[in-house]
């Protein structure tokens, strides 16, 4: 199985203005607005940066232009306000479907609303749903809770444990709702501290390094969670350089690093999510997300993914031999 990795423009005289307000966009495909065999659909990514979004997102386009549908991405840069104007932006193109990814869907109410009042389904990757949002491709909470759980049984239920969130994405959100549930009923003491995108892997080494500092070897069980890899990858920085082998580090999305790290004992665990065929397989469902319309009854999606650990990694190493390409 190849498991390779996991969130523009309009008419020729406003491309400029789109560009300044909505980021940089990239088109593909063929096809135009209309039938079934020609569909158009908007992608406001979220990051170029964050690279399991970018993933599922390249998967979907590669899968719907190989179905002759016309796809146009747009990066917002994290940034919400760029979002929900790259989506006003779709719905002034007359996109049959816009695709949003990460941003929690909440946030994007100007421009759900704006697609459902001219009648264009919205779906989102990883971002949930609500009113204007239809469907959603689900890498939060139950992403989270396997390595939660791990983490748990390897403190042994007490220590310090760092935290590294972000409370502008929805799978971080779930995902830390995970560990928060895990953490219940435990002697774990918590310090927290919200990554930054971009930047989130030098956020995560300077997080990691300004708790270290605190936190000396041999004090008490010791642990940093990333609500994704690459702030968990800062932190492995952070404990290399400081000669640290007594932390253990949890991350999620099971990107290429991840794994290395994992293999060579730098990390203790990571959630490898299978994105190629979440992506393939959201991108198969642009039919029935168009033809449900609006109105459509919310529907989660699953997102199947697999706990890495320093136990297990050998193995899957063997079964997914590409996860680390």
């Amino acid at each position: 199985m190849n498991v390779r990795r996991f969130g523009l423009g309009l008419v020729a005289t406003a491309a400029l203005v789109v560009t300044a307000a909505c980021g940089s966009g990239d088109t593909g495909g063929s096809g135009g607005g209309g039938g079934d065999d020609a569909y158009t659909i908007g992608i406001v990514k979220f990051a170029s940066s964050e690279e399991t979004s970018e993933a599922a997102i390249a998967a979907f386009r590669e899968e719907a232009e190989a179905k002759g549908w016309k796809t146009t991405a747009v990066d917002p840069q994290g940034a919400v306000e760029k979002a929900n104007g790259a989506m006003q932006d779709f719905v002034q193109k007359k996109v049959d479907l816009i695709v949003t990814a990460v941003f929690d869907s909440k946030t994007l109410t100007a421009g759900a609303q704006a697609a459902k009042a001219a009648g264009i389904p919205v779906v989102s990757i990883s971002g949930g749903t609500t009113d204007g949002i239809t469907a959603n491709l689900d890498s939060g909470v139950a992403v989270g809770a396997p390595v939660a759980k791990q983490l748990v049984e390897d403190m042994g239920g007490k220590g310090e444990l760092l935290v590294m969130g972000y409370k502008s994405g929805l799978p971080c959100i779930g995902r830390e709702e995970a560990l928060d549930d895990a953490l219940k009923g435990t002697d774990i003491k918590v310090t927290r501290n919200e990554v930054p995108i971009p930047g989130q892997v030098e956020g995560g080494t300077q997080f990691a390094q300004a708790w270290l500092a605190k936190h000396p070897k041999g004090s008490t069980p010791l642990a940093i969670w990333g609500c994704f890899d690459d702030p968990a990858l800062g932190a492995v920085s952070a404990a290399k350089s400081a000669g640290r082998d007594d932390v253990k580090i949890y991350g999620i999305n099971g990107t290429p690093a991840a794994i290395k790290a994992v293999e060579a004992g730098d990390m203790r665990a990571t959630v490898f999510l299978q994105v190629p065929e979440a992506g393939k397989k959201f991108a198969d469902m642009v039919p029935e997300f168009i033809e449900g319309g609006v109105d459509a009854k919310p529907q989660e999606v699953e997102l199947p993914n697999i706990l890495v650990t320093t136990d297990t990694v050998e193995q899957f190493l063997a079964d997914n031999p590409d996860a680390t390409k």
